[in-house]
């Protein structure tokens, strides 16, 4: 795994867990602009690897398993 798609995977992830622990309305909006904007850079940092996804689900997966180390 390339460190350029375990970073982005790691800033995705910490993202998604960040707006879990998050209750503020306003950092909660603020928190998903940038995990659309994370999941995206992912995602085409994946197509650029030549790794598939079938969906954006499948993506969050991926990064998960990245970023725990298990890839």
């Amino acid at each position: 795994m390339t460190p350029a798609l375990f970073d982005l995977a790691t800033t995705y992830i910490k993202l998604i867990e960040r707006i879990e622990r998050t209750s503020d309305p306003n950092a909660l909006r603020e928190l998903e602009e940038q995990r659309v904007m994370a999941h995206n850079t992912f995602a085409d940092a994946l197509k650029s690897a030549g790794i598939s996804y079938k969906d954006r689900d499948h993506v969050t997966r991926i990064a998960y398993r990245i970023a725990k180390e298990e890839l």
